[in-house]
């Protein structure tokens, strides 16, 4: 079930947040970058490596 997005809930790629993997603030457009690479790259070692909040954030990015 997917649910109805407005203007608000949608994400830039400027926008940050707080990342627990590195424990930090994290630009959406990095933390989307470094979490693909590691990924499609199988970099096991990097902190991306198969992150939740990455994986959720490139969902949410890709809906809208």
């Amino acid at each position: 079930m997917e649910r109805a997005r407005n203007e608000k809930e949608s994400m830039a790629v400027a926008d940050s947040f707080y990342c627990r993997a590195k424990k930090r603030r994290v630009a959406l457009g990095e933390c989307l970058e470094k979490y693909v690479d590691a990924n499609a790259f199988e970099k096991s070692r990097a902190a991306c490596w198969r992150c939740y909040q990455g994986r959720k954030n490139r969902q949410e990015f890709s809906i809208g």
